[in-house]
C-alpha cells in the first residue's frame, strides 16, 4: 500500500510540475520562406510562424521576420540576437511588418476594400543592427497577420510573442539556444520589449537575455487611454477594445453596452486600418462621441470594474527584469506621459532591478499630433543599441536608479 502510495505521489508531482513549467516551453517554428527585403546585402530575410500562448496561456500561432546578418559578429561570444518589438502598425494583418512590401512598406485595400498604408519606419534601425554583425528577428505580436484580432498592448501576450519568438528565431538560424538575446522597441514596441524584460525569468528562464532598451513604453494602460483620446492616433483605442474584447467576452459586453453606432463604426474600422488609415479617417476623435452617455472612454473605464481590471492587469512595473535595462522617455513626448515611465523605472529600481532611466531628447511643438511622441524614436533607437551591443560586450551596466 504504501508503495502504491508513493507511486501516486510521484505521479501527482509529475503531472502538476509539468503544469507550472513555462507555457510555450516547446515553441517552435512552424513554417518559414524566404522574405526579400531592400537592403539585402546587409543580410538575408525569412518570414516564420511559430507556436506561443495568449495571456491564458493557450496555444496560438505568431508571425516574425528573421535578418540574418552578412556582416560577422567581432564581439565576445557567440554572435547576439535583437528581438524587436514593432511601434504601433494598426490591427488589420496587412499592417504586419513582415507583410510590408520588401520589408519596408506597401500601399493596397484592406480586407474591406478600403485604401490602407503598411509603413515600416524602423526598418532602418534592424539594417544597423544586422551591420553590427547582429541577427535580428521582428515580431509581428500576436493576431497581426495572423487569424484572430492583433491583441494590441496587451503586455503578457506581447511578453509570450517576443519571447517565442527569440526561442523559434534561434532554432531557424541554428544558433545555440544561450546565444545572448537582447529586447528593443519603441511605443508599442517599447512596451512589449519591456514585457519581454519583466516576463522573461517566469516564461522563457532557458533565454540568454543580456538587456532591454525600450523607449516610450505605454507601462499605465488606463493613463494612456487619457492622454491619447482626441489625439492624432486616438483609433489605437479601437486596437485595444477589439483585441481585450477577443480575449474576455465580459470585457466585451461592458464596453458594447456603452457605445453609441458610431462607437461600433469605430470599433469595426479599427479591426481592418493600419495607423496611417486610421490618422486619416478616425485622427482627434473625442470618445465623448462614440458613447451612450457622453461620457469618455477612461469615464466609463472607471465605473466598470471588469474594465478597469482588465486594463490594470497588463500594467507593467510587477516584477523586476533579470537583465539590465535602458528606459527612454522624453519629457515633452504628448501620447505616452514621461511621468508613468519614470514611475515604472523607479518601481524596477525598488525591487533591484539594474536600470538606467534616460530623458531622452526630443520636441514641443504642436500637442496631441503625436510629433513629440515619434521625433525621440529616431533620435534615442541608435542609443538604445548602442545600450544593447555594450552589454553583449560585456560592458557594466549603468544604472541610476540610486540618482
Amino acid at each position: 500500500m504504501e508503495k502504491i502510495c508513493m507511486r501516486l505521489l510521484t505521479v501527482c508531482s509529475l503531472i502538476l510540475g509539468s503544469l507550472f513549467l513555462p507555457p510555450a516551453a516547446n515553441a517552435a517554428v512552424t513554417s518559414a520562406h524566404p522574405a526579400p527585403h531592400l537592403a539585402e546585402s546587409a543580410g538575408q530575410a525569412q518570414v516564420f510562424t511559430y507556436d506561443t500562448t495568449t495571456d491564458a496561456g493557450k496555444p496560438v500561432q505568431a508571425s516574425a521576420t528573421l535578418y540574418e546578418p552578412t556582416a560577422p559578429w567581432r564581439g565576445k561570444g557567440e554572435r547576439p540576437t535583437i528581438v524587436f518589438g514593432p511601434s504601433t502598425r494598426g490591427q488589420g494583418d496587412q499592417c504586419a511588418p513582415s507583410r510590408a512590401g520588401m520589408q519596408l512598406g506597401s500601399v493596397g485595400l484592406s480586407k474591406v476594400g478600403s485604401p490602407t498604408i503598411n509603413a515600416s519606419y524602423e526598418y532602418s534601425f534592424y539594417m544597423m543592427a544586422l551591420r553590427h554583425g547582429a541577427r535580428v528577428i521582428v515580431a509581428d505580436l500576436i493576431g497581426l497577420g495572423m487569424p484572430g484580432h492583433h491583441t494590441y498592448v496587451n503586455h503578457i501576450e506581447e511578453a509570450h510573442a517576443l519571447l517565442d519568438a527569440a526561442r523559434s528565431g534561434l532554432e531557424l538560424a541554428h544558433a545555440p539556444k544561450d546565444a545572448p538575446i537582447g529586447f528593443a522597441g519603441y511605443s508599442q514596441g517599447g512596451g512589449a520589449s519591456l514585457s519581454a524584460a519583466e516576463y522573461a525569468e517566469r516564461y522563457a528562464p532557458d533565454l540568454n537575455v543580456a538587456g532591454t532598451y525600450a523607449g516610450a513604453p505605454p507601462t499605465d494602460l488606463p493613463e494612456t487611454m487619457r492622454s491619447i483620446d482626441g489625439s492624432a492616433i486616438a483609433h489605437v483605442l479601437g486596437y485595444a477594445i477589439n483585441g481585450f474584447s477577443e480575449r474576455s467576452p465580459e470585457f466585451r459586453d461592458a464596453v458594447l453596452a456603452e457605445l453609441n453606432p458610431r462607437g461600433i463604426d469605430f470599433l469595426r474600422s479599427a479591426a481592418t486600418s493600419c495607423t496611417g488609415d486610421s490618422v486619416l479617417m478616425w485622427g482627434f476623435t473625442n470618445t465623448r462621441m462614440l458613447t451612450r452617455t457622453g461620457e469618455s472612454l477612461s469615464e466609463i473605464v472607471e465605473r466598470k470594474p471588469v474594465v478597469k481590471e482588465t486594463l490594470e492587469r497588463q500594467n507593467l512595473g510587477k516584477a523586476v527584469p533579470n537583465a539590465p535595462v535602458m528606459m527612454a522617455s522624453s519629457p515633452s513626448d504628448d501620447l505616452i506621459s514621461h511621468d508613468q515611465v519614470r514611475r515604472t523605472a523607479g518601481a524596477y529600481c525598488s525591487m533591484g532591478g539594474t536600470i538606467d532611466f534616460v530623458a531622452a531628447p526630443g520636441t514641443a511643438t504642436i500637442p496631441r499630433t503625436g510629433i513629440d511622441h515619434a521625433v525621440p524614436l529616431y533620435l534615442e533607437m541608435p542609443v538604445g543599441l548602442q545600450y544593447l551591443f555594450d552589454r553583449f560586450e560585456g560592458k557594466p551596466a549603468p544604472t541610476n536608479c540610486t540618482a
